[in-house]
């Protein structure tokens, strides 16, 4: 790592993202501490690991001789524990760098965009690894069929997801890139669309003469970007779409997704599957995958069979249980495009009924996209809405939950809607309402996840 430091603080070491890099950086025989405010899933993790973690944020949790402390842009500059470090002239990372410095001597493949990245470099990491190149990966998400979001070892691979939310995945050095789409969201760092592309422009500059970007056919302006940046581009999408170099076309259904064919410029194909993801958007991702593994000069059919046992990423179309003939979903979407998405492909399946229960996640969010969440729920048969998880922010006068149910009907006043603030409601609300094969979809970034087991129970009549 940078300077090669031996002994360093996280600050919130129970995030998905700073978790992963502190037990990669464990394994690299790095003394690793770090604090957060509640105990969870993950902090039990790093514990398991080795990793001394503190609960609650103190400036007695930092050590005398550490050489550096990693902290994200969630934590404020009045954090107790940032405030003395900076105090005492110890250096201070942002979690990107972190991320970065643990790449070093590796080809990194990052992949990146508005939508879709957790997945697609779930998927990269899983077939890479299956291929037997044992790559190092750090991912936002915990990756089903290796029950953790890192994983360090001696392969030349370094897979991760490049976060573009406050702009620090340029810190990243990728030798490969995958770019899934770009879209306006995180307003409140970037201010408009226009900046958001001139930050992943910034990021593909990145990428050394000998690599490649990989982005999808669907955001004809990301292929202009990425060649306006000088670099090798390849352009993946479905078969017929415009300017496209790695095509995939659809031969039939598998399990929750689908059989396709996928075609490369040398005019090599193989077949493949996705089974535990529902969505043309999934294939998408696949296939981009495809197109990282093409861009390395890795061998595509023996990656197209180590893609086809890919099972998923936890909070990601997740089956959290089944009671009553009731199947009940965890999904992390919460942007209107992913919201879309996932309805749409839930649509698709076998269900009598398809019912959202959605969290709005920031006020900025809700806000500046208040317009577009209206359409998103269109292919639901009834949403509810809990209201706004902050995720640190102040809260905006006027932006509630509320914000969405009045998009929502102003785009269709028919649309079975209920606005439900108050958890203790919502339990009975939903048992009221869901039947025999229907399917119930938890859905958002905040902490909505703790409702999906809570009504698995409810259900079973616990």
């Amino acid at each position: 790592m940078v300077n090669k430091p031996k002994k360093i603080h996280f600050i919130g070491i129970g995030g998905v993202g700073m978790s992963g890099i502190a037990l990669v950086a464990k394994s690299r025989g790095v003394e690793v501490s770090g604090s957060d405010m509640k105990e969870s899933r993950a902090t039990r993790r790093l514990v398991d690991a080795g990793i001394e973690v503190m609960i609650g944020h103190d400036a007695a949790n930092l050590a005398d001789d550490l050489d550096a402390v990693v902290i994200s842009s969630a934590i404020p500059e009045r954090n107790p524990e940032l405030a003395t470090a900076r105090k005492r002239g110890i250096p201070v990372w942002h979690r990107s760098q972190a991320l970065a410095s643990l790449g070093e001597g590796k080809k990194t493949l990052a992949c990146a965009g508005t939508h879709g990245k957790t997945t697609t470099s779930s998927m990269l990491a899983t077939t890479i690894d299956r291929m037997g190149l044992d790559p190092s990966f750090v991912i936002g998400g915990t990756v089903d069929g290796y029950n953790t979001n890192a994983k360090s070892v001696a392969g030349e691979y370094y897979i991760v997801e490049a976060d573009e939310s406050d702009g620090s995945f340029v810190h990243l050095s990728p030798h490969v890139a995958l770019v899934t789409n770009i879209e306006p969201d995180h307003l409140d760092h970037y201010g408009s669309l226009e900046a958001i592309y001139d930050a992943f422009a910034d990021f593909l500059s990145l990428l050394p003469d000998d690599g490649a970007a990989v982005v999808c056919a669907d955001n004809p302006r990301l292929a202009q970007v990425a060649r306006g940046v000088g670099k090798r581009t390849i352009v993946y999408g479905e078969k017929g779409s415009a300017d496209c170099d790695v095509c995939f076309e659809v031969t039939g259904r598998r399990g929750l997704g689908y059989a396709f064919t996928v075609s490369f410029p040398d005019g090599t194909s193989v077949e493949t599957e996705i089974t535990k993801n529902p969505g043309r958007h999934n294939v998408l991702n696949a296939t981009g995958v495809l197109g990282v593994v093409w861009a390395c000069g890795l061998d595509v059919a023996q990656a197209a069979r180590a893609l086809a046992t890919f099972s998923g990423v936890r909070k990601r179309f997740d089956l959290v249980g089944e009671e009553g003939g009731v199947v009940v979903v965890d999904d992390y979407a919460h942007h209107p495009t992913e919201i879309r998405a996932t309805i749409e492909a839930a649509s698709k399946l076998d269900f009598n009924h398809v019912h959202v229960l959605f969290q709005p996640h920031r006020y900025s969010r809700t806000e500046s996209l208040a317009r577009e969440f209206g359409p998103a729920f269109d292919e639901a048969d009834s949403i509810i809405v809990m209201d706004v998880y902050p995720a640190g922010e102040t809260p905006i006068p006027g932006v509630t939950g509320k914000t969405v149910i009045d998009s929502i009907l102003r785009h269709n006043p028919r649309q079975q809607v209920a606005w439900l603030p108050h958890r203790p409601e919502i339990i009975p609300f939903l048992l009221q309402r869901l039947s025999a094969g229907d399917l119930i979809i938890t859905m958002g970034a905040g902490d909505v996840t703790a409702m999906a087991p809570l009504l698995t129970h409810a259900l079973a009549g616990e």
